[in-house]
């Protein structure tokens, strides 16, 4: 048991003498005297609810271990409900004390961490208010009846807990913010006269209130706050669904959304009826479009910093000194830092929709925007002053967060955390604030205009042309640029607060690429960025507030015309430049599928829209960041391709997870599937086949499946099994061509099926074998060369790598295939090249690109019969090498034709980022182009 210093011991003999005297009935045991003088050392509160309530003195006096402070404490039975309002009040009154006084002891006696201690107390407003609810309704039946909908279900008055309260972290002395509110409008049924909703649970309302808050004899239950409603203390008390959603859209404002993040429907889970959670369902699905913007919200910092100022205003104008709530590096600071990181991103990434700070951290750190070590250190501090603050609000029973300067109570809690006295308390008091503020002032920051950052000469210099305090730029081109951009930018700026922000943002901007050593003038996809996103003030905000940001955007934009073309068309990915290192630090290939399957996991399965918004900006978000890391040299050519292949195959493959799941809702299970085989697959050609898919790459895909039934599917509504997977086909490719807000996922070619365009959009895999045994020309055998089994069962990639090898391997008339060969390559010279005036098709031109596939094809389809490993490889480069190794070709031929490819790829994939066409100078690769075309000619 604890060591008490002799001051409090002293003051802990004289109350227990006090009580001794005055309930002398009681016979205390060894243990319940010690326990009891530690209690009553800490706390008036207890020492008070003693003197008062015999059966409490008498608990903890009787005790034979403080163990038994943990077993479960009683709530009142039901039985209360019918006690007249006087007994009822007093019951619950009485009840109250008893139970806060347990539950201080165990946290003096340090039986239950504060996490513990604060859900028990939120856990008890509840009971309280759910008990009070009841009784009101009870009472109010015989007169008013009750509110049932017309279905026969009961409408409930729904309390919202706001604050602590909603976050199931309520301290020991807290008021319990409400907003009550009901589902639909309508008229009471039942009783002896009807009332209007709006009117019965007003009284209802009024009279939990009343019961909960009223102050008698045997103190107050909770008091209850009511300001935090829409139109605050001048609103009604009570609001329908709909005028809570009318309000919270039209006049709606910063400090609510903010306050509605921990808001949480009342009532003990145990007793609510399926309706009432049903409705309080309702009621957060009407709350959380205002709550939760689905784009990263970047003016909810400014919105905290005025918060946070007025706050301290406040703080300085009252003298709160001392105060471990309000002061710097205090409990609302650390609410601020994760609360701002939920409103910022809690539409876009909503595992951070919870009310509870502590169970927000950990998404935090899954989302990389702490560390682990950060967040240990906020949940630490953050911990240690809310059990200072409840050991202070527990001392008295009163709502305070300031430190005592009485010396007593300065030494219970110096005596309760186990310091050497009061300098260390102070010391590490100021440890633990010192840890929050540097946190907050990360996330939240001070005003830019305010920060020292904003002294820098460059920013002086260019705020001062923008805003015209000077006449002229030193650069004539640098004026031109300003002028137009003003002009430009003026037309589209959204409101005066947005006018602030890009009169903060271009100075900015200006000397970011002065820095960067990039005239304005050469900085034109950065301002075209702008003016694209001048009219969406959020956007604005994220790059004022970020100076990582803006170096990321004109390092990046004015180097990669991709990169600009993707953020100025998509502005939703700006958001990715924050953190470098998670920018430049490439994704594994294999987390790809895991990291897609747990966005989605977080979306409703029949939500079709927002399923495919999802895998849209999953697709341009890591497509972004491999570009980034492809301009700086962190991916080589090969490992680029392979990352813009694994994209695409993880997102082909959700969408026909997704595609699945709502065609078998419909339509039922086809004839020969089951849920764990779709008989089902897809094929992919060309560079999705090959590994070698590039930005902007569309998808030349194939689907196949091995239903030969005509029989109806096992669903309500039956339709042919065959019908079913042409269906289903044509859902795909929905969920990738429908143009949404982040436009197409990919552009997908089906034309390489059986028949192409005129052919069925799902074939059977015999039908697909036949027509290739058959039917296919030479060069639809050349297309499969560079084919392979995306997705699907493996039962049917496996039939289809059979075909495949046969069809390859396949016994040929050599110079027969080789004139078809040479006749198709003649063709798309003729048709698809654009070289001119000296410059070199890399794709087309003799001696490019599509000569060296094509001699890939001849190799695998000519010597495939002996040598079947040739079936194996999908992409030209293993081809090459492997034909090397059987001496279908020479070392010397195999490297020269590698390394054209490899600096024709390269030079193909720098024109895509840059935005050219692909087009070299004729100089620059004549001696690669002139060894193909030998090698061409060696083998035609």
């Amino acid at each position: 048991m604890e060591n008490l210093p002799k001051e409090l011991m002293t003051m802990a003999e004289s109350r227990l003498s006090s009580l001794l005297l005055k309930w002398p009935e009681i016979q205390p045991t060894a243990a319940g005297t010690e326990i009891t003088n530690i209690l009553l050392a800490h706390s008036e509160f207890i020492y008070q609810s003693c003197q008062r309530y015999s059966h409490l003195a008498e608990y903890f006096l009787t005790l034979n271990s403080p163990g038994e402070l943990l077993t479960k404490i009683p709530f009142l039975e039901q039985s209360v409900l019918s006690l007249d309002e006087h007994s009822f009040v007093q019951k619950l009154r009485s009840f109250r004390q008893w139970v806060m006084s347990v539950i201080a002891a165990k946290d003096f006696l340090k039986l239950q961490s504060i996490e513990t201690t604060m859900d028990e107390l939120s856990a008890l407003a509840d009971q309280f208010y759910t008990l009070a609810r009841e009784w009101v309704k009870h009472q109010m039946a015989p007169r008013w009846g009750v509110a049932l909908d017309t279905h026969g279900k009961e409408i409930i008055l729904i309390a919202l807990g706001m604050g602590k309260l909603g976050g199931k972290e309520l301290n020991f002395s807290s008021d319990i913010d409400l907003i009550f509110c009901y589902a639909q409008k309508g008229q009471t049924s039942t009783g002896r006269r009807s009332e209007d909703y709006q009117i019965y649970f007003t009284k209802m309302a009024q009279k939990i209130i009343q019961l909960l808050d009223s102050v008698t004899a045997d103190g107050r239950v909770f008091r209850v706050d009511m300001r935090l409603r829409p139109f605050g203390d001048s609103g009604p008390l009570v609001s329908s669904f709909d005028a809570l959603e009318d309000y919270y859209q039209d006049q709606g404002r910063e400090w609510e959304r903010y306050a509605l993040l921990k808001a949480r429907p009342l009532g003990v889970s145990t007793d609510i009826t399926n309706s009432e959670l049903t409705q309080q369902q309702l009621l957060m699905q009407v709350l959380k479009p205002f709550v939760y913007r689905r784009y990263i919200d970047y003016s909810v910092i400014d919105a905290l910093r005025k918060m946070k100022r007025q706050i301290q205003q406040e703080v300085k104008r009252r003298n709160l000194t001392l105060n471990i709530k309000l002061g710097e590096g205090g409990i609302r600071e650390a609410e601020f830092i994760v609360q701002a990181l939920q409103m910022l991103r809690g539409g876009k990434d909503p595992q951070l929709q919870k009310q509870s700070l502590l169970k927000t951290l950990p998404e935090l750190v899954a989302l990389s925007v702490f560390s682990e070590e950060e967040s240990q250190l906020l949940r630490t501090s953050y911990l240690w002053l809310r059990q200072c603050e409840q050991y202070l609000q527990a001392f008295s029973d009163e709502q305070t967060q300031t430190l005592p300067q009485d010396i007593v109570k300065q030494l219970s809690l110096v005596t309760l955390f186990g310091l050497a006295d009061w300098t260390e308390f102070l010391t590490t008091f100021e440890h633990h604030s010192q840890n929050i503020n540097h946190i907050f002032v990360n996330v939240i920051g001070e005003a830019p205009q305010d920060s020292a950052k904003q002294e820098d000469h460059l920013i002086n210099k260019w705020r001062d042309i923008w805003l015209l305090k000077d006449e002229m730029a030193e650069n004539q081109d640098d004026n031109i640029v300003i002028q137009g951009l003003k002009e430009d930018l003026t037309n589209v700026v959204s409101g005066g607060r947005g006018q602030d922000k890009l009169d903060l943002l271009m100075p900015l901007l200006f000397a970011e690429c002065e820095s960067q050593k990039i005239q304005l003038n050469q900085a034109t996809a950065v301002f075209n960025l702008v003016k694209k996103i001048a009219s969406r003030t959020t956007y604005l905000e994220l790059l004022v507030e970020n100076q990582g940001a803006r170096t990321q955007l004109v390092k990046l934009v004015t180097s990669c015309h991709f990169i600009g073309k993707e953020l100025t068309k998509f502005p939703l990915l700006l958001d990715l430049l924050i953190d470098p290192k998670l920018l430049y630090s490439p994704a594994e290939l294999s987390s790809y599928h895991s990291d897609l399957r747990r966005n989605l996991l977080r979306v409703e399965p029949d939500d079709l829209e927002l399923q495919m918004e999802v895998l849209r900006q999953f697709k341009l978000s890591n497509q972004l960041a491999i570009a980034a890391c492809d301009v700086q040299g962190v991916m080589d050519l090969m490992q680029v391709s392979d990352h813009l292949t694994e994209l695409a195959s993880v997102c082909l493959y959700f969408a026909v997870e997704i595609a699945w799941t709502q065609m078998v809702a419909k339509y039922g299970y086809p004839v020969g599937s089951s849920i764990e085989n779709k008989n089902f697959g897809v094929i992919g050609y060309g560079k999705l086949g090959g590994y070698e898919l590039g930005y902007g790459s569309d998808l030349d895909i194939v689907f196949v499946h091995n239903c030969d039934s005509s029989l109806p599917t096992d669903g309500k509504k039956p339709i042919d099994s065959r019908q079913f997977y042409l269906k289903l086909a044509q859902r795909i490719m929905h969920i990738f061509t429908t143009r949404t807000l982040s436009g197409e996922l990919y552009e997908v070619d089906t034309r390489l099926r059986p028949s192409g365009a005129s052919g069925l959009l799902a074939i059977n895999i015999e039908t697909f074998a036949q027509y290739q045994q058959t039917e296919a020309w030479t060069w639809e055998h050349q297309a499969l060369v560079r084919a392979r089994y995306i997705i699907g069962d493996d039962s049917l990639g496996e039939r289809f790598n059979q075909i495949r090898s046969d069809i390859l391997t396949t016994n040929r008339d050599v110079e027969a295939l080789k004139q078809e060969i040479a006749s198709m390559r003649v063709k798309m010279y003729e048709n698809l090249n654009k070289e001119k005036d000296g410059l070199f098709d890399l794709k087309q031109s003799r001696g490019g690109i599509a000569d060296i596939e094509f001699i890939s094809q001849l190799l695998v389809l000519s010597k495939s019969k002996e040598y079947p490993e040739l079936t194996q490889l999908p992409d030209n480069v293993r081809v090459l090498q492997l034909a090397s190794q059987l001496d279908l070709i020479s070392v010397e031929h195999y490297k020269l034709l590698v390394d054209a490819y490899l600096l024709y790829r390269r030079l193909y994939h720098k024109a895509s980022l840059n935005g050219d066409e692909k087009l070299i100078l004729m100089s620059d690769i004549e001696q690669s182009r002139d060894q193909v075309i030998q090698i061409w000619q060696r083998l035609f």
